[in-house]
């Protein structure tokens, strides 16, 4: 992290991890718009004036706790086998490589429910406060990746003239559709709250978009 955040990284452990708590717990139920930070210094038990201390402005804060987990959720995709290197390298198959890597960050949803809530709804926020931020520390993150998973891939598997890496870049488009889509769906039906996202939806959405992708750019006798 940055030397900004340096009075809050000398702080010790339980403390920290009970101001991560109450940003991951607010941000995750409400989103960045409309988090309260009277909320989150209450449920942090700390003032305003130290929360600022330490981040400087709510727009620091949440860009603090997106790459905090970002960290952690690296750290678990890249959980080493007996070799040395990351478990998901063990899959060859791209479309194997490519769910193994889903279901380990979704493991860490589920393994963290207030992380958890926050890794659901933060990489989706429309706030324009951190939008941008937001997805430059993807694109940082998915540049730092795409060496490491195409290593020992099997290529071949692709129709011919087909480039891999344009699959993938495709299939990240995809991702971003479908959180697009269910989001103008929750828009025009009265009955969802317009800032609430149906996380399977767009994972079963996301999921039969990877599945024509792969019949339309893998040979017939792999699929």
């Amino acid at each position: 992290m940055i030397d900004i955040y340096e009075s809050f990284e000398n702080l010790d452990e339980a403390k920290k991890q009970t101001i991560l708590n109450a940003g991951f717990r607010i941000f995750g139920e409400y989103g960045y718009s409309k988090a309260s930070i009277k909320d989150i210094i209450k449920e942090a038990g700390i003032s305003k004036g130290s929360l600022f201390y330490y981040f400087e402005s709510k727009k620091n804060y949440f860009l603090y706790l997106y790459e905090y987990t970002s960290n952690i959720m690296k750290h678990l995709v890249d959980d080493p086998g007996e070799d040395g290197l990351p478990k998901y390298l063990e899959k060859t198959d791209f479309f194997e490589r490519l769910d193994d890597v889903k279901e380990r960050k979704m493991k860490l949803a589920f393994l963290h429910p207030y992380m958890g809530g926050f890794i659901k709804k933060a990489p989706f926020e429309r706030s324009q406060d951190v939008y941008k931020e937001i997805q430059l520390i993807n694109q940082r993150l998915a540049g730092e990746r795409i060496a490491d998973f195409f290593d020992k891939l099997d290529i071949y598997k692709f129709k011919d003239g087909v480039d891999p890496k344009m699959v993938l870049q495709l299939i990240s488009w995809c991702s971003e559709g479908a959180v697009s889509l269910i989001q103008t769906k929750n828009l025009i039906n009265p009955q969802i709250k317009h800032d609430e996202l149906d996380y399977k939806e767009v994972i079963q959405l996301y999921d039969r978009y990877v599945a024509m992708i792969k019949k339309h750019f893998y040979k017939e006798e792999y699929l």
